[in-house]
């Protein structure tokens, strides 16, 4: 027997570099210049020579730790 679930209910675990974009709200340039230059922000995770992403823990990871940042904690 198979369960289809509506698209709604599926949450991706694995974001390419334009849904990081979207989840986080920035551009590519800015996602580029975060996997470049900042240090807090999660490495990459390279799946092959032309397919990199970030898993959602680890960009909620680095959002919360922006958040606590901003709150001064």
């Amino acid at each position: 027997m198979i369960f289809m679930q509506s698209q709604s209910t599926i949450q991706q675990a694995f974001y390419r570099p334009a849904d990081a974009c979207k989840y986080l709200g920035i551009g590519r340039t800015k996602l580029h210049e975060l996997a470049e230059y900042d240090a807090s922000f999660p490495r990459k995770v390279r799946i092959s020579n032309r397919c990199v992403g970030w898993t959602k823990v680890q960009l909620d990871a680095w959002l919360e730790s922006k958040q606590r940042e901003a709150c001064g904690q």
